[in-house]
Order: structure tokens, then sequence, then C-alpha cells
């Protein structure tokens, strides 16, 4: 009894902090494409002033809700993206997440060809077919990841936040001039938060939208 009390009370202080999100964000002439994306991420950080940052293509929402089916495997540049990520959530709806950087494979390529353990996990998960990508770290993984798509590799679509002065905000531009259905936090601010908040929220859409199809 005491538990179910407190999941109500977190899921009342959750909706009442959405609801101050929502109120103030209408002051901020977003597009309402995407927005609960931007709402979740503004509610992760408590940060209002990277509302304006975000850049969504069009399509992103719809590729990604797709592509994350029951059975996906989806890319995390580090252990702090995936932790940040619902384990309730990515059971409801069957996803796997995928983080190479630590295994011993990673940290031989990477001396063996003189390239960042992020570059190394990238050309591994390439061998290995997986197209959903979330970057929260490494502004280099995403650059070599953008490199495999020029030279014609798949990418269904990328959240693209990472964080840093050194090639961050480089990174993004260049995945947003990819073509590929992508997220991106403009300039050298993102981070792991921000990243699982945006994933968080297209599986909880995800999981919406099922539910609407059973009752409909």
């Amino acid at each position: 009894l005491i538990r179910l009390q407190e999941v109500d009370m977190m899921d009342s202080i959750e909706s009442k902090s959405l609801q101050l999100i929502k109120t103030v964000l209408d002051h901020y002439s977003l597009p309402d494409y995407g927005r609960f994306l931007v709402e979740r991420a503004v509610h992760a950080t408590a940060d209002f002033s990277i509302a304006s940052l975000f850049v969504i293509q069009p399509g992103f929402i719809e590729t990604s809700l797709k592509k994350i089916e029951s059975g996906s495997e989806v890319y995390c540049d580090s252990e702090m993206v995936s932790s940040g990520i619902s384990p309730c959530l990515l059971q409801q709806c069957g996803i796997k997440l995928t983080v190479f950087v630590h295994e011993r494979e990673c940290y031989a390529r990477a001396q063996a060809q003189n390239r960042t353990r992020s570059e190394a996990a990238i050309d591994i998960c390439c061998e290995k077919g997986i197209h959903n990508f979330i970057f929260g770290n490494a502004p280099t993984g995403l650059l070599r990841l953008i490199h495999h798509i020029h030279q014609g590799y798949q990418v269904n679509f990328v959240i693209g936040m990472p964080v840093g002065f050194i090639s961050a905000a480089l990174s993004k531009n260049q995945l947003i001039q990819t073509g590929v259905p992508s997220m991106i936090l403009s300039g050298p601010r993102g981070g792991s938060t921000i990243a699982a908040s945006v994933f968080n929220a297209l599986l909880k859409k995800k999981l919406e939208d099922e539910k609407l199809e059973t009752i409909t």
C-alpha cells in the first residue's frame, strides 16, 4: 500500500511539473512538431533555456516510432545514456540497448587503429548491422557514424546530443546535413540526461499510440 502511494505521488508530481512546463513553453513560440520531446527534455533538466535549441527533422518522430518496434536494437554511446532510459519502458516496448565502448574489442581496435573508443564502437555497430543511434557524450563517435553514412551505411534515426567544446556543434550540424531522420540540440550543449529523456519520451509515445490503436 505504501509503495502504491509513493507511485501515485510521483505520478502526481510529474504531471504537475509537465503542466507547468507546458504553460511556460507556450511563451516560447515553439513549433508543434516534436514539442512533447522538448517538454520531456526540459522536465529532465529543469532548464528552459534549451527549448529553443532543438532541431527536429521532419519525419524524425514517425520514423523513430516505426523503427523502435519489438526486437529492435539501439546503440547508446555511453553507459550514462543507457542508464537514463527507463527499464520498464524498454521492457514494454521490447527494445534492447547496446553499449560497446567498454568492451575489450573496442579497446583493442581503438589502440590498433589510433582512434577513440567511441569511433571504434561505431565501426563495430556498423559491422553488426545496428541502425538506431543515441549520442549524449561522444562527438567523435557521431562524426564516425556520419562517415559511414556518407559511405552508404543505412541509419534509421539518430538522437544527436553530444556535449563539449571540441567538435560537438560540428558533429550535430553535419548530422542534420546528411538528411537522416534526426533530433539534435544545437551548439556545444547536450548530454546523457537530455538524450535519454528524448528516447524515453519516444517510448512513452509508442506505448500511448499502441494503446489508442487497441481501443479504436
